[in-house]
């Protein structure tokens, strides 16, 4: 990563934005960077909120693909693409969201496993909770390689998952954290 370089997750919820916290500081497995609760699925993005960007900033999309609505996003991905201080626009597609994620990456059959959770429905409630998720993915052989791997498909074909721009490979330290 380049001295001028900034990245920006934009995330559609608190799951996410705990998933990408250990990601990039416990787990060192993708590049540093801000993260904002900001639905691009359902939002437009507004003129202040692109003032907050820094020039030079790898603007990063995790989204749901199972609501099948992807207007919103395709607009966002255009206003990004003409803001000035935005370098590049990363979209990180979740095959039908976080939970399939985790359960395609991971050694468990139902959601609720991950977090020792009483139901699947507990288990956002429960992520939120986790005070060592770290611990928790590696006792469930989780393969960061197949995290984030897979192409979104349906409505979103034409979006590419570039989550390969945002993992380290395994050079843990390689990046400065901001």
């Amino acid at each position: 990563m380049r001295q001028d370089e900034y990245y920006q997750y934009f995330v559609e919820g608190e799951d996410e934005e705990k998933i990408i916290k250990v990601l990039k500081t416990d787990m060192q497995l993708i590049i540093p960077g801000k993260i904002s609760c900001f639905n691009v699925v359902e939002k437009k993005f507004t003129n202040a909120r692109l003032m907050n960007l820094r020039y030079g900033t790898n603007v990063v999309l995790v989204f749901d693909t199972d609501t099948g609505n992807e207007t919103v996003l395709r607009e966002n991905i255009r206003i990004l693409n003409h803001c000035e201080a935005v370098r590049s626009v990363i979209c990180v597609p979740q095959v039908r969201n976080l939970e399939e994620e985790l359960l395609y990456s991971c050694a468990i059959r139902q959601i609720k496993e991950l977090t020792n959770s009483r139901t699947n429905g507990d288990f956002k409630r429960d992520l939120l909770r986790e005070s060592n998720l770290k611990q928790k993915l590696e006792s469930k052989r989780f393969d960061f390689d197949s995290f984030w791997s897979r192409s979104p498909g349906t409505c979103y074909d034409d979006i590419r998952n570039e989550a390969y721009k945002i993992k380290c490979g395994g050079d843990k330290g390689h990046f400065s954290f901001q």
